[in-house]
């Protein structure tokens, strides 16, 4: 009986890694062309630098983890992604 909850719950958690990984998936273009767009704009004002420094860096974590989900959901399709980390 125990089992069979664990196997439902291992399925369930594949099915969430294989959605997320799509979601993330269908953001990550959008998020790769905002990352372009503030790391080639020319200089412009110093009291907006920290700002656009913040934001770069905020836009390249937000790519890592997208691509890092990206691989966990086809990872979890292909079926080689263990549920319980």
């Amino acid at each position: 009986m125990e089992e069979d909850h664990r196997a439902a719950l291992h399925r369930r958690m594949r099915e969430i890694a294989v959605a997320t990984g799509e979601a993330a998936g269908a953001c990550l273009p959008g998020l790769l062309a905002r990352l372009h767009h503030h790391r080639s704009r020319l200089p412009g004002s110093r009291l907006l630098a920290p700002y656009r420094r913040w934001r770069v860096r905020h836009l390249a974590r937000a790519v890592d983890e997208a691509r890092l989900h990206v691989e966990e959901g086809r990872l979890a399709r292909l079926g080689g992604l263990d549920g319980r980390r």
